[in-house]
């Protein structure tokens, strides 16, 4: 992990003193590498949600200093900071299954789905199974479960019988029904080994419980 990232969430900790539970940064930043902006989500407890609009405005004011690019393609409130709660139902009611079936919805970039509640719970689902590395409390088992989630979902969706790895994995990246991939799709991209050797292990371990 960089030391931006790690400047980042002493900034948050000095700002917000035992008010962050958890910093997940996610994307290039873990792989000790610079990149335009920072990948990164908090987790706080719900009694601290009036912080925030503090904690969004403390991250912008964060890049600007460091002269990163501030991403507002998907709002930072729906994207930067989750409670805890949030996450507890983020994995007890996934975006996915719909009246008994699985539908996972192609990602428009439209105002109104990129500031979604279906939006936000598909963007943590998609940092909590990625390479990631997590500051503070840990949510291993909150990982875990989203693992075995987005297997089932894919595995029904695309009624993958025989539980193959190799097509698991290819069809976390791309949706073979309508041509979507990466951002348009589940959020995986090909553009780190690192990041496909840690969906392959995953996959594996999900396959093996």
């Amino acid at each position: 992990m960089n030391k931006l990232c790690e400047s980042y969430y002493d900034m948050l900790n000095n700002c917000f003193p035992n008010k962050i539970r958890s910093v997940i940064i996610y994307g290039s930043n873990i792989y000790n590498e610079s990149s335009s902006d920072l990948d990164t989500c908090v987790i706080i407890d719900d009694k601290d949600v009036e912080i925030i609009g503090d904690i969004i405005k403390k991250t912008i004011d964060f890049h600007r200093s460091h002269n990163l690019k501030i991403d507002e393609e998907i709002p930072h409130e729906n994207k930067l900071v989750y409670t805890f709660n949030e996450l507890v139902d983020t994995i007890n009611n996934p975006p996915f299954y719909k009246d008994g079936k699985v539908v996972i919805n192609d990602i428009v970039k439209s105002k109104e789905f990129l500031s979604s509640k279906e939006m936000k719970k598909r963007l943590l689902f998609n940092i909590l199974t990625t390479d990631h590395v997590t500051i503070g409390f840990s949510v291993a088992e909150y990982e875990k479960k989203a693992f075995k989630i987005m297997v089932d979902v894919v595995c029904r969706y695309f009624n993958i019988i025989d539980k193959s790895e190799d097509e698991i994995l290819s069809c976390f990246y791309r949706n073979k029904f309508t041509g979507a991939e990466g951002e348009m799709f589940l959020g995986y991209k090909k553009n780190y080994l690192e990041k496909e050797k840690y969906l392959r292990e995953k996959i594996r371990e999900v396959l093996n419980d």
